[in-house]
């Protein structure tokens, strides 16, 4: 195996000349969802934008029957995938602006767009959405720069440029962003939200919402996240604000993890999860005890993993479940997903604990027409929680002061309030929504679910397991970037300022409308030969 150390050489070696691609009042923000069924035109967007009392308001919307891709809302437009695993955001690129359908993602943090769609894994979708064309963007400007972004699923091989990106009704002027050259097993460009990934915490240019924050637009690095149920085609992100009409109860804050109290020592949106639960559909509950497990959130996967204790726990206490080792799923029967009850995970502690209870239909997946597996995956590695946990929870990140708040997600209209900065920044806010849990006989205390122990499944399934390929999920969480130490960007780029090649007084011109795109052809091509070279590797 070729060590990243040694690829990073090669990228070192790369000239700037080489690098080169192209020629040379704090609001939250909102967007409105909308069924999309994967076009190469803009979709019809209504209610794109409004401003309100200290927000903007964008859309979200849901993607409906394409290859299995999942995401969850984001005020300002996610897609929703019954048979999917991502949730996807469109957003507007360049001058004029270009929309383009992303996948928004809390466990990486780059901002890339264009992948190939022939070895994506799911070909036919990737090309019924619009690419963004670079020639066309008068704002645009090369950075001298390429690298390697390296998923759980998937890697691609992007040239860092700047250019002004649209939000709803806000533009972040000049923001670094990758145009894909070579991708590997990912369908969609990415919106990373996540913190840098980078071994030492550093990032090495400032990421979508660092740019949000430092341009105004935002009062604080934060956004909240509602992804929604499975059926609900709508869901959102709000940059800078929380709304009280998605989610029931108390939003809880529990401190984000340091890197070095986590299984792989990299700076993610960790918190620790206390205990697991049941609520089966005659109303038993069921706890398992106090537990300390180390998990982060990622909307960019389709499933969550967790340790394989609690993986046989949860999968073995579905009505009728049958693990199937061909494809390391529990199976059970569709119809469990129309029953009442619900995998329950407890947050914090015995004294204020918070429990978000997933619906059995938001946990279960129908990988294929009439075949149906349990959410979640084994890992002892890095747990995570993805989508199937995510579309229960209200979720509000805060970086600036790293922490997440949690709450029962719900819906019974909006009110948006603005998150601020400082130390309470996160408003200390109850839901508007009615606690939906009512009805629960909880008649095992703590210990009634075991989730420490080694277990043999009650039930195995016979035959072939159901066809679930690595193309059938998110990319799942960054991994490592080829280049390290600042990728070799030059200072004072993005954050601030106007793209393109104006003349300082907002008049564009065009000579820098990726005129060069040639000159920088031969860094995309040797990086690409890079990432070809990774997967063959590995």
């Amino acid at each position: 195996m070729l060590p990243l150390s040694t690829l990073s050489l090669y990228v070192a070696l790369l000239s700037p000349a080489a690098a080169g691609v192209l020629a040379s009042p704090h609001l939250p923000i909102k967007l409105p969802i909308l069924p999309a069924q994967g076009h190469r035109s803009s979709p019809s967007l209504t209610s794109r934008s409004s401003n309100g009392n200290g927000f903007i308001r964008a859309s979200v919307h849901a993607t409906h029957g394409a290859p299995k891709l999942r995401r969850r809302q984001e005020d300002e437009g996610l897609k929703n995938q019954n048979l999917g695993t991502t949730y996807t955001i469109d957003i507007d690129i360049g001058t004029p602006p270009q929309t383009v359908t992303l996948i928004l993602d809390t466990g990486s943090p780059d901002l890339w767009v264009n992948p190939q769609c022939e070895t994506s894994g799911q070909e036919k979708y990737c090309k019924s959405f619009r690419q963004f064309d670079y020639t066309k963007s008068k704002t645009i400007q090369d950075l001298g720069a390429a690298d390697i972004l390296r998923y759980g699923k998937g890697n691609v091989t992007i040239e860092y440029v700047t250019d002004d990106v649209i939000i709803g009704s806000a533009k972040i002027k000049s923001q670094i962003l990758g145009i894909g050259f070579e991708s590997i097993d990912i369908p969609l460009g990415i919106l990373g939200l996540s913190p840098s990934v980078s071994a030492d915490g550093t990032s090495p240019y400032p990421y979508l919402l660092d740019s949000m924050a430092s341009q105004g637009i935002i009062s604080s690095r934060a956004f909240s996240l509602d992804l929604r149920s499975i059926d609900n085609p709508s869901g959102a992100i709000i940059f800078g604000g929380v709304d009280l009409g998605k989610f029931s109860g108390s939003l809880a804050k529990l401190p984000m993890l340091d890197p070095s109290q986590t299984p792989a020592g990299v700076d993610r949106y960790w918190i620790v999860l206390s205990g697991v639960g049941m609520t089966y559909p005659d109303g038993e509950e069921v706890e398992s005890e106090e537990i300390g497990v180390p998990v982060f959130l990622d909307s960019g996967g389709t499933l969550s993993r967790l340790p394989e204790t609690i993986f046989q726990a949860i999968g073995d206490s579905f009505p009728g479940s049958q693990y199937d080792p061909e494809s390391g799923f529990y199976i059970v029967d569709c119809s469990v997903a129309e029953q009442a009850g619900s995998v329950d995970f407890i947050f914090g502690s015995s004294g204020s604990a918070k429990k978000i209870r997933v619906p059995y239909g938001d946990f279960i997946w129908e990988v294929q027409t009439g075949v149906c597996v349990v959410g979640v995956l084994p890992t002892d590695d890095e747990p995570v929680f993805g989508d199937s946990f995510l579309r229960a929870a209200y979720v509000v990140f805060d970086q600036d002061n790293r922490n997440l708040h949690l709450a029962q997600a719900a819906n019974c209209g909006e009110q948006i309030v603005e998150i601020g900065s400082g130390q309470d920044a996160v408003p200390s806010s109850t839901g508007k929504c009615k606690d939906g849990s009512a009805g629960a006989t909880k008649t095992a205390g703590g210990g009634g679910l075991d989730v420490t122990a080694t277990r043999a499944p009650t039930r195995t399934a016979g035959g072939s397991g159901p066809a679930v390929t690595n193309s059938d999920f998110g990319p799942g969480p960054a991994g490592t970037r080829v280049s390290t130490g600042g990728i070799g960007l030059p200072t004072g780029t993005g954050g601030s300022g106007g793209g393109g090649s104006g003349d300082g007084n907002g008049n564009d011109h065009d000579d820098s409308a990726a005129s060069g795109l040639d000159v920088g052809v031969t860094a995309a091509a040797v990086l690409a030969g890079l990432n070809m070279l990774i997967v063959w590797l590995l």
